[in-house]
């Protein structure tokens, strides 16, 4: 469950899926603070595949990564159409009702949803973007007690990576912003992810309905 990059060994190939995880927030009050991971699944051996189309979505000289929050609305419609290109089933858990003090307990209570959905998928790895040592030790716990719990299938393989070290990590970031803007009201750029991909919203562990708009929902 440490930091790793999948195919860092030349020749290395992994069988079956990888899911790509992220985070993302919607504050507000009461139920209408979420917090919600996304997953991007995809075949493992595609993987060399995902890096360089969402690398391909950088303009021209720019290094660091490719963050959704950071871009334009043009810029943001061009990365949902780059999301729908890699054909991937994209899965949205949620926790809503979110305190602003318990954010850690929204992000263990949503990655046991996202968990149990991959297990069922017979996902083979789970791999999430690093937010920094401390917060990945207290994933790594939290995922522990669900492995002993029998909760999560030992087949699940689970680790972190930085964000700025895995473009493929990138999809998951547009997945998050993209169900995040059609949950606010603007759903095109969710429509334009769905393209020729495959969306699940879970149903929230905490008020036991989907937080979806019917544009998204009608798409799932």
């Amino acid at each position: 469950m440490c930091a790793s990059h999948v195919g860092d060994v030349p020749g290395h190939t992994e069988s079956g899926t990888i899911a790509l995880c992220d985070e993302s927030m919607r504050h507000g009050p009461g139920a209408a603070a979420v917090y919600l991971l996304s997953a991007v699944i995809v075949p493992s051996t595609t993987l060399p595949a995902v890096r360089d189309r969402m690398s391909g979505l950088r303009l021209p000289g720019q290094r660091k990564k490719l963050h959704w929050r950071d871009e334009s609305p043009p810029r943001r419609t061009l990365a949902a159409s780059g999301l729908a290109s890699l054909r991937a089933d994209i899965v949205v858990a949620t926790w809503c009702g979110m305190s602003p003090a318990k954010q850690e307990r929204a992000r263990r209570k949503a990655m046991e949803t996202l968990l149990l959905d991959l297990g069922r998928r017979r996902v083979r790895h789970a791999l999430f973007e690093s937010r920094g040592p401390e917060r990945d030790k207290a994933d790594v716990a939290a995922l522990a007690g669900l492995r002993r719990s029998g909760i999560l299938p030992p087949s699940l393989r689970v680790s972190h990576a930085p964000g700025a070290d895995e473009p493929a990590l990138w999809s998951a970031d547009i997945a998050a912003g993209a169900y995040s803007a059609a949950v606010s009201g603007a759903p095109n750029y969710w429509t334009a992810a769905l393209r020729g991909s495959k969306g699940t919203v879970l149903t929230c562990g905490s008020c036991g309905t989907p937080h979806a708009p019917a544009t998204a929902q009608e798409l799932c």
